[in-house]
Parts: structure tokens; C-alpha cells; sequence
């Protein structure tokens, strides 16, 4: 399962970031988090938080780091933005909204059904967010303009 949740998450975030966002993200080496037992690398600023009920409960955790956050919202937008205010955290959950649906959509043709929450954003110093079940949780990282953004996908069957 964890290997189609990686394909997944690739395939959604580069299909998104390229027609969306007009931003190619570079892909990194996922991260089994089972098998690392490792916090997010680097640093959070902010990030989107949804989940997923139905036939699987999951939990998709988008973090960037500030820079990422600020060039993904200039771009969606069309307005340069330096630093994190409101239409950055709204820019951030529709990130969020769209890579969870997109993954929703995925999954769905493997016979789960699914229904998707609103995200939540939060953002700061020193935050932690927690996964449903790290013992089965992919972290992604993603480059952004040599910035980090990590998609994590964790889920119980």
C-alpha cells in the first residue's frame, strides 16, 4: 500500500503544482516513517492538515517551510508575498484540499470509499502536528524553488 501512496502523492502534487501553481516541483526520496522513526527534516512554517474517513481512515499533513509557502501563494495568486498573513494560510489549505482530493480520486479506483474534511492550517514556531498512525506513514518532500514542502500520508485500515 505504501508503494501506490507514493506514486499517489507524486502524480497529484506534480500534476497540481504544474497546472495549477505553474511551479515543477522536484521530487525527493520518500520517507517510511515506520522504518526511520524520524521527525520532518528541516524546518515547518506552516502547514495544511485534512483527513480521510471511509473504508480507510487517513490523515494528509502538508508542511512548507515559509519561502515555499510564500512563492506557491505568489504564484496561485499572482501577487508577490513576503510574509505569512492570511491570504498565505488560505493559499495553504487549498493546497491542502486539492492534493487530499486529488489523492481521494486515486484511491477511490482501488475500491475505497472516502470522504474528505476541511483542512486546517496552522503555522508558527515550534508547532508539532501528529499523523494518524506513524507506524504506517510516508512522508514525501518536495523542492520548491530550493525550499522544502513535505506532503505526509498516514492511514489505518
Amino acid at each position: 500500500m505504501q508503494e501506490k501512496i507514493i506514486q499517489y502523492v507524486e502524480k497529484v502534487v506534480n500534476e497540481i503544482f504544474s497546472k495549477m501553481i505553474s511551479i515543477k516541483p522536484i521530487n525527493g526520496n520518500p520517507i517510511i516513517r515506520k522504518e526511520n522513526n524520524i521527525n520532518i527534516p528541516g524546518k515547518k512554517d506552516i502547514s495544511g492538515i485534512i483527513g480521510l474517513g471511509g473504508s480507510l481512515a487517513a490523515s494528509i499533513i502538508v508542511h512548507f517551510e515559509k519561502e515555499s509557502a510564500l512563492k506557491v501563494t505568489s504564484n496561485m495568486l499572482g501577487v508577490e508575498y513576503e510574509e505569512i498573513n492570511n491570504d498565505v494560510i488560505d493559499a495553504v489549505g487549498e493546497i491542502t484540499n486539492m492534493i487530499a482530493g486529488g489523492i481521494k480520486t486515486e484511491l477511490s479506483l482501488l475500491g475505497f470509499e472516502l470522504d474528505q474534511g476541511l483542512p486546517i492550517v496552522v503555522n508558527g514556531d515550534n508547532f508539532n502536528t501528529n499523523c494518524i498512525d506513524k507506524d504506517n506513514s510516508v512522508l514525501m518532500p518536495f523542492k520548491i524553488n530550493n525550499n522544502n514542502m513535505y506532503v505526509e500520508f498516514s492511514f489505518k485500515q
